[in-house]
C-alpha cells in the first residue's frame, strides 16, 4: 500500500478516541440498549465487517434515546468511513452533522478535530489548518488542544512547500504497491490447551528477540502458568511466542497448516494465529468458499477477489494481533487439508493479481446469489462504495434452489430483535420499508404493542437469523402467528454473486470479465511485489 506522511498517526489518533468513546458508553433507559449497539459495533469491526458496523451505528443514531450517544455513534460512523473505508468525503459529512445537530455534545469537539485529520490526509493543508484553528478557539481547554497546535503548525508548513509528487505516481498504472502479504489468520481461539504436532522438529521462538527458546520433536502441548504461557509444562516466561517446524506443514488440533503459528495468551486463555503468505492462504479459502468442481475461470475470479479481501483487510488490521479469522467471519479458511488440485491451479495462475478502485484495494464483497439482481451497499449498511453498485444480474437468476421459504414466528422474532439490544415488545405484524431496483426490501417496519421500529433490511435480516432468512429479495404473507418469507438469493446481494461467476465461466467469459461485471469501474492489477 503506498505510504501517505500522516498516515500511522493518524490511524494511531483514531484507534484511541475510538476506544475512549467505547469505554464511555452508557445504555440509554429508552427502548434500545445503546451499550449493546456499540458491543456489536465494536465486534464488527474487529472482524473487519467495516459496512455491518456502519450500519450497527446508523441503528443507535435512529433509535438511541440518548443525546450523546446518538452523537458518539455519527462520529463513529464517520470514523468508520475514514479510518477502514478510505471515503474522506463521506467522513467530513458525517463529522459536519454531528457539529450542526449536536453542537453541545463531546463528539462536536472529536468531529471538528477529526475533521482537520482528515482534510490533512486528503492534502488539502489550508482547509485542515483552518479546521485545527477553530478547535483551539473553540476549545481551548480541549484534551487534543496541543496536538491541534502540533497539527496547524504541520499543515501551515506544509502550504509553503513545494512538495514532491506523492510515491503513488512513480507506480505504473498496472501495479498495486503492498509491502506485507502475509496474513495473519486466526484459526483457534479462547482453549484452555492447545498441542500441535509435526513430523519434524518444533522450535519455538521469542517473537521479539527472535531468540530460539524451546526445540522439540513429535508435540507441544500449551498451557497458561498464570498469566504466562507453558509449553509442555515448561514455563516461558512469554504471553506470546512464535512457532516454526522444519517441515511442510504444522498439525493444530487435527488440522495442518502451511506456514508458522503465534501462540497467544491473553487475560484467560489461549489463541492460535497461522502467519502465511497470501498466496497459500487462498489454497485453504478457494476451495472453502467455492466448490473446487466448479468452472476454472469462476474459481480464478474467487481466487483474486478472495486475495483483494484479505490484502484491504489486513492494511487496516496493524493494531491487531490477526487480519482475519477462519471463519465466515472473514472468509472460510480450512488449511493445508481442505486444498484441491484445481481452487490451488485458479491462485496460481491469477497470482498477485487485486482489484482496484481509484487505485486502492477495494472492499471485496461476495456472496452466494444475487437472485438475478445485484445491490448497491448504500441499501444494505448505508455505506455508499462507487464499486459496489446494483446491476441486472440474469447468470443468477436460475440456478438450483435458487428460490426459498421461511417462516418465523413472531415470538421468536420478538426474542431475535430484542438480543441486538432493541426492546421490542409484543408483535403483530411486519410491513416492508419500500423496495430498491433490485427488488429487495429497503427496510422493515416491526409493529408491536409499544411502538413501530424501523430496521435495514438486512439488519433485520442478520438479528433474525441468515441461514433461515436467506436474503431481502422476499415478499412477506403474514398471518395471525408469524410471518412467511419467500424468497431467491442467498446473501446480502453486495458484490459478486458466486453462483453467477459460475455461470458466466460456463458461458465462456473469462475471470477478468467476471469481476468487471460484479464490479463497477475497477481495474485488475499485480502487485508490485509479485
Amino acid at each position: 500500500m503506498r505510504k501517505r506522511t500522516s498516515n500511522y498517526s493518524f490511524l494511531l489518533l483514531l484507534s484511541i478516541l475510538y476506544l475512549i468513546f467505547l469505554y464511555n458508553v452508557k445504555s440509554a433507559s429508552g427502548a434500545y440498549n445503546d451499550a449493546q449497539g456499540f458491543k456489536t459495533s465494536a465486534e464488527f469491526l474487529n472482524r473487519g465487517m467495516y459496512l455491518e458496523a456502519v450500519g450497527t451505528y446508523q441503528e443507535i443514531a435512529v433509535y438511541s434515546d440518548n443525546f450523546n450517544n446518538r452523537a458518539r455513534a455519527l462520529l463513529f460512523i464517520g470514523t468508520t468511513y475514514s479510518l477502514y473505508l478510505d471515503q474522506y468525503d463521506a467522513a467530513l459529512k458525517e463529522f459536519e452533522n454531528v457539529m450542526k445537530v449536536y453542537p453541545g455534545s463531546p463528539a462536536a469537539s472529536d468531529a471538528l478535530f477529526n475533521s482537520g485529520m482528515v482534510l490533512y490526509e486528503k492534502g488539502e493543508f489550508k482547509k485542515a489548518y483552518e479546521f485545527f484553528k477553530q478547535y483551539m478557539a473553540k476549545y481551548p481547554n480541549g484534551i487534543r488542544r496541543q496536538s491541534a497546535e502540533v497539527w496547524a503548525d504541520s499543515a501551515k508548513a506544509q502550504m509553503s512547500q513545494i512538495r514532491e509528487p506523492e510515491e503513488i505516481a512513480s507506480i505504473p498504472l498496472d501495479k498495486m504497491d503492498v509491502e506485507d502479504t502475509n496474513i495473519r489468520v486466526l484459526i483457534k481461539n479462547s482453549s484452555e490447551e492447545i498441542t500441535i504436532y509435526s513430523e519434524q522438529n518444533i522450535s519455538l521462538y521469542n517473537p521479539f528477540s527472535k531468540k530460539m527458546i524451546y526445540r522439540s520433536s513429535g508435540s507441544v502441548t500449551f498451557t497458561k502458568q498464570g498469566e504466562q504461557l507453558a509449553a509442555n509444562g515448561r514455563k516461558l516466561d512469554l504471553h506470546r511466542c512464535m512457532v516454526k517446524t522444519d517441515g511442510k506443514t504444522i498439525m493444530v488440533d487435527n488440522r495442518r497448516f502451511r506456514g508458522d503459528l503465534t501462540i497467544l495468551a491473553d487475560s484467560k486463555l489461549l489463541s492460535v494465529i497461522n502467519n502465511i503468505p497470501v498466496e497459500q492462504y487462498l489454497y485453504g479459502v478457494v476451495p472453502k468458499e467455492m466448490p473446487h468442481s466448479w468452472a476454472k475461470e469462476a474459481l480464478k475470479a474467487q481466487a483474486v477477489a478472495a486475495r483483494t479481501y484479505a490484502l484491504y483487510i489486513k492494511d487496516k488490521s496493524a493494531d491487531k494481533p490477526y487480519d482475519v479469522e477462519s471463519t465466515t467471519t472473514s472468509q472460510v479458511y480450512g488449511g493445508f487439508d481442505s486444498e484441491k488440485k484445481e481452487s490451488n491451479l485458479a491462485v496460481d495462475e491469477t497470482r498477485g493479481q487485486v482489484i482496484t478502485y481509484d487505485r486502492r484495494l477495494i472492499v471485496a464483497y461476495f456472496h452466494s446469489s444475487s437472485g438475478g439482481h445485484t445491490e448497491d451497499s448504500k441499501n444494505v449498511w448505508t455505506a455508499d462504495l462507487p464499486y459496489l453498485k446494483g446491476i441486472p444480474d440474469s447468470f443468477s437468476a436460475n440456478i438450483p434452489n435458487g428460490e426459498w421459504r421461511f417462516f418465523v414466528s413472531y415470538n421468536d422474532m420478538q426474542n431475535c430483535l430484542n438480543k441486538y439490544g432493541l426492546n421490542i415488545g409484543q408483535i403483530s405484524g411486519l410491513s416492508a420499508g419500500g423496495k430498491s431496483r433490485s427488488g429487495r426490501l429497503l427496510g422493515v417496519r416491526v409493529i408491536a404493542n409499544n411502538g413501530t421500529t424501523e430496521l435495514k433490511s438486512n439488519n433485520f435480516r442478520i438479528k433474525v437469523g441468515a441461514t433461515g432468512l436467506k436474503s431481502t429479495l422476499v415478499k412477506i404473507t403474514p398471518n395471525h402467528d408469524g410471518i412467511l418469507f419467500t424468497g431467491k438469493g442467498y446473501g446480502h446481494g453486495v458484490g459478486m454473486s458466486q453462483w453467477g461467476a459460475n455461470m458466466m465461466a460456463k458461458k465462456g467469459f473469462d475471470y477478468q470479465d467476471i469481476l468487471k461485471h460484479y464490479y463497477q469501474s475497477v481495474k485488475i492489477v499485480a502487485l508490485s511485489s509479485h
